[in-house]
């Protein structure tokens, strides 16, 4: 996978896809198997963005069975099955522990039918997968087998416990990367730090894109049949110039926050319920799951939401971690967090409700949002905002399916639950061939900057580091790839230890 500008230009694709998240890299790689020819452009790094802020869990439904839709449980399901089948280096099956307590909807009985009903929805779900990545059944614990899983139980209301099983994406970055190089390898020219400044429209149609190569300054024409903007929180304002739509007064955007924490509390995934009420919090309506994942050394904890209006979030970020730590006490006191637990903040935009969706309008949006913008006087352009990293795959392939029937192709039908990714392997941070794979990366995954070597091509940067000497290593061998001289190696050190750090310490700094 080359970083070729020139195949982006002097020809016209089927499709240009804008946007490298998970999203936008799901639609390439799904309409390239479609036998499309595609381009893909991304701003940024690839899953750079909003893609790598993830709990790193791939739930499977469960949630939904509260709200009796089971379709969405069943769809969850089927994503779940067909990421731990197309990736099975990166996303393995993970135990889920939620505690039961009472007489209502957490009560022994209740979660004793939530799992039966859940196994149900499951059947057939394991099939063509490998016994390492089969998901077992759900069961009812005691309490004493609860608490042996996450002794903090033992200082709450529990009288013992549910545990199933989901699955975790060992690296969301990586995962990301894995379908742009998969779309690739079956032709499609993809190019990241590639900023598109407006869509190009001739009567009525969207013709590509004008674009501007970050690195050079360069400026591109980008000639496409159809374009499919995937750009997040960026969406809207692509698509401002041509379909006339702008955002109201109210905030269409959710901050989404999760804590990094320096240590490895469980050996499970574990959900408990907050004890806030819905005036406390207007995006989620309060009384929400909480959540530790299990990472390699770490845990991560979420989530935590509020309106933002896409100006500095600094200020938002430094009060949604403490009230996201305050939170996970006072529901679960045991652990006693800290501030300084923290190793670091991660966050991204996810779409509102808006008025576009029932309920209230500064609800977190239940649905991605799929449009195909011809009603709007933009015939050939498509657009897509995800919620959900868990079933991006599911709904890029109907963007796809829209895409194949405005341009009159032939359609072979979507083949991405079943063909397997390029690339979709871990590398840890101490992968005896680390050397050899940040070399492969500079030569075929598009890193240009050694932080994109740290924190999205390798596990450099995985708390508790990036450890300066690994990353200073990591800075040579990139630099003779790349001709950085001394100044240039260490002015790329300096900003990964910037950001690995800078979303900890400024917000802090500002509160407590």
């Amino acid at each position: 996978m080359r970083r070729e500008l020139d195949r982006l230009t002097g020809r016209t694709h089927d499709l240009l896809v804008v946007g490298g998240g998970v999203h936008g890299a799901c639609v390439a790689w799904d309409a390239t198997l479609r036998g499309l020819t595609v381009a893909l452009v991304e701003r940024d790094d690839f899953g750079a963005a909003t893609s790598a802020n993830s709990l790193r869990i791939v739930h499977g439904g469960l949630r939904y069975l509260a709200r009796g839709d089971l379709p969405r449980m069943r769809e969850s399901i089927q994503e779940r099955s067909a990421l731990l089948r197309i990736a099975p280096g990166l996303v393995v099956p993970l135990p889920v522990l939620v505690p039961s307590e009472g007489r209502g909807t957490q009560s022994r009985m209740a979660l004793r039918a939530a799992l039966a009903l859940n196994d149900l929805g499951s059947l057939g779900s394991n099939r063509g997968l490998d016994p390492a990545h089969r998901i077992p059944p759900g069961r009812l614990l005691s309490l004493s087998d609860a608490i042996a899983l996450f002794p903090p139980l033992a200082g709450t209301a529990a009288d013992g416990g549910a545990l199933w099983h989901d699955a975790r994406i060992r690296r969301p970055e990586r995962l990301t990367l894995s379908l742009v190089r998969s779309a690739a390898e079956r032709g499609a020219a993809a190019a990241n730090y590639v900023e598109v400044e407006r869509l190009l429209t001739t009567g009525g149609e969207v013709q590509g894109v004008q674009a501007t190569d970050r690195r050079s300054g360069l400026g591109l024409e980008i000639r496409a049949r159809a374009v499919a903007v995937a750009a997040g929180p960026w969406t809207g304002t692509l698509l401002a110039g041509v379909t006339g739509h702008r955002r109201g007064p109210r905030p269409a955007q959710a901050l989404a926050l999760n804590l990094v924490l320096g240590r490895q509390l469980a050996q499970v995934a574990v959900g408990v319920r907050a004890l806030s009420g819905p005036a406390d919090d207007p995006v989620m309506g309060g009384r929400r799951f909480l959540f530790l994942a299990p990472q390699d050394g770490a845990t991560l904890l979420g989530t935590w939401y509020a309106e933002d209006d896409m100006s500095d979030p600094r200020a938002i970020v430094a009060r949604g971690a403490l009230a996201l730590l305050a939170e996970f006490n006072a529901a679960c006191p045991g652990l006693d967090l800290s501030p300084g637990d923290v190793a670091r903040v991660q966050w991204g935009r996810l779409p509102l409700k808006a008025g576009l969706e029932p309920g209230r309008p500064n609800a977190l949006a239940d649905r991605a949002r799929v449009q195909d913008h011809a009603a709007d006087g933009a015939r050939h352009l498509f657009s897509m905002e995800g919620v959900k990293y868990t079933t991006a795959r599911r709904v890029a392939a109907g963007l796809v399916d829209q895409v194949v029937r405005d341009l009159g192709f032939p359609d072979p039908g979507c083949r991405t639950a079943e063909t397997a990714l390029v690339g979709a392997y871990d590398v840890p941070a101490a992968d005896p061939r680390l050397e050899a794979r940040i070399r492969e990366a500079v030569q075929d995954e598009m890193a240009l900057t050694l932080a994109d070597l740290v924190f999205r091509r390798t596990g450099l940067g995985e708390p508790p580091g990036p450890d300066r000497e690994a990353v200073t290593a990591a800075a040579r061998i990139a630099g003779a790839e790349l001709g950085w001289d001394a100044a240039r190696q260490s002015a790329e050190i300096e900003d990964v230890v910037r950001q690995a750090r800078e979303p900890v310490a400024a917000p802090w700094e500002a509160v407590v």
